[in-house]
């Protein structure tokens, strides 16, 4: 007989030899046991199944639950931050706890100094426009 591969197979194959024992059972009563052991194997074997199938449902549920989680926990988070922000102020700096940033004033501008000896800054230059290049049409001598 040639040896079943898929789960189905292998459940179909030892529930048609636990139907040919039964039958058999009073020429058999040596097989007893062994049977008894088998049909109380195949019923394990087919429970865990059962809990297999389950879990793999259950498995690719859960993706599914936890994106619906993560959306309104966002959105709870967001309630809850505006709800801190409208007790402390927009303005204190409790708010940074929170993750919330504070409105602040702005820094000073910082102004490009000018070095006193008369010399520019590397890569800043006088404010004047260079010349382009002269092009002639007159062949070098």
């Amino acid at each position: 007989m040639p040896v079943a591969s898929s789960y189905a197979d292998v459940i179909k194959d030892w529930e048609a030899l636990l139907t040919a024992a039964l039958e058999h059972a009073l020429s058999l009563p040596d097989a007893e046991r062994a049977r008894i052991a088998f049909q109380e194997h195949l019923a394990r074997t087919k429970e865990m199944k059962a809990r297999q199938d389950s879990l793999t449902a259950a498995r690719q549920e859960t993706p599914q639950a936890l994106r619906k989680l993560v959306l309104e926990g966002r959105d709870l988070a967001i309630r809850l931050r505006g709800a801190v922000k409208a007790n402390l102020g927009p303005r204190s700096e409790g708010l940074v706890q929170f993750g919330i940033p504070p409105i602040r004033k702005r820094a000073p501008r910082k102004t490009a100094t000018k070095p006193t000896d008369g010399t520019l800054a590397p890569g800043t230059s006088t404010g004047t426009p260079t010349p382009p290049p002269q092009v002639t049409d007159k062949p070098a001598a």
